[in-house]
């Protein structure tokens, strides 16, 4: 595992394959201070990094938390807005080095940070725990305010080409519907008979231009998603606490310094989003993203390997 503080992100992940073999599973840059650079953060694809203080769009050019309206900057916010997590530079609490290593962030978001109320403190702890990277955020805020963390590391089981023809099974039912302009229009609709239908491994096949970049409604169990690539013989099985799963396709990659990048192909990678609902700052029905200063919010997200 290798992680910066830039964004508090995961910019590699060695998993042995069937035959032994060490494959980097997650895209990333070559150097840290890659990150940090205009021409790779003109793409905003995030890679790897912690999202926040709010993953997936928020509507309405903002949101009204307990009869105060919080103006964001754009109609749409997507990941917080500009400068979000992703672009902090961490703090680095902890390194500790035994048989379950683990490196703990911290970040301080001071009250109106992106327009969003309250300070909040947040830790990012990455730490290995046999076969399982296991990604645990927790935060704290002086006031009520809204929080919807995640990571958005892109996973390629094989390290190069693309995860066309892996297998998929995702624990829902359910999924967010969302408009032309990828925000939930507050309607669940259920995934049986649809192209998105994951409830048992299904063979991932990309028709053209569209991949996926969908909200799924998270069944309760332990498991909440498996992929498993057949050439490398790696499964990776997703664990979280979250309410909901974002999967997303990119259909390429540009040329921003990736590490390999001539060796991926057509739909590269694919990002397990573990979050709450987007927009649910909007909608009432959705789970609750509103934290207060008694509480602490945790998201816990787990990437366990196994090979056949």
């Amino acid at each position: 595992m290798k992680v910066t503080n830039y964004g508090a992100t995961l910019m590699r992940l060695q998993v042995p394959n069937a035959k032994g073999k060490l494959i980097d599973v997650v895209v990333g840059l070559p150097k840290a201070e890659a990150y940090t650079s205009f021409h790779y953060q003109q793409y905003n694809y995030c890679l790897g990094a912690t999202i926040g203080r709010y993953a997936g769009r928020i509507s309405k050019g903002g949101f009204t938390l307990n009869n105060t309206l919080y103006p964001l900057k754009d109609e749409i916010t997507l990941h917080g807005g500009n400068k979000g997590f992703d672009t902090q530079l961490w703090k680095v609490e902890e390194v500790v080095e035994t048989d379950q290593p683990y490196v703990l962030f911290s970040l301080e978001s001071e009250a109106g940070a992106n327009g969003f109320p309250g300070t909040v403190k947040v830790f990012a702890k990455y730490q290995l725990v046999e076969n399982r990277l296991q990604i645990t955020y927790t935060a704290t805020t002086d006031a009520p305010t809204v929080l919807n963390l995640t990571n958005h590391s892109y996973f390629n089981l094989d390290g190069k080409g693309s995860v066309h023809g892996n297998k998929l099974f995702i624990h829902s039912d359910e999924l967010l519907e969302t408009n032309e302009r990828l925000v939930p229009t507050g309607r669940l609709l259920n995934v049986k008979d649809t192209p998105f239908d994951y409830t048992k491994p299904t063979t991932l096949h990309f028709n053209g231009h569209y991949g996926l970049d969908t909200p799924f409604v998270l069944n309760k169990g332990d498991i909440k998603a498996t992929l498993f690539s057949e050439t490398s013989g790696i499964e990776m099985q997703v664990t979280t606490n979250q309410p909901s799963l974002v999967l997303f396709t990119p259909q390429d990659f540009p040329q921003m310094g990736l590490r390999d990048h001539d060796t991926f192909t057509t739909f590269p990678a694919i990002c397990f989003e573990c979050q709450n609902f987007p927009d649910a700052p909007n909608q009432t029905h959705f789970p609750s993203s509103v934290v207060l200063p008694a509480e602490t919010y945790v998201n816990e997200i787990g990437y366990a390997f196994k090979t056949s």
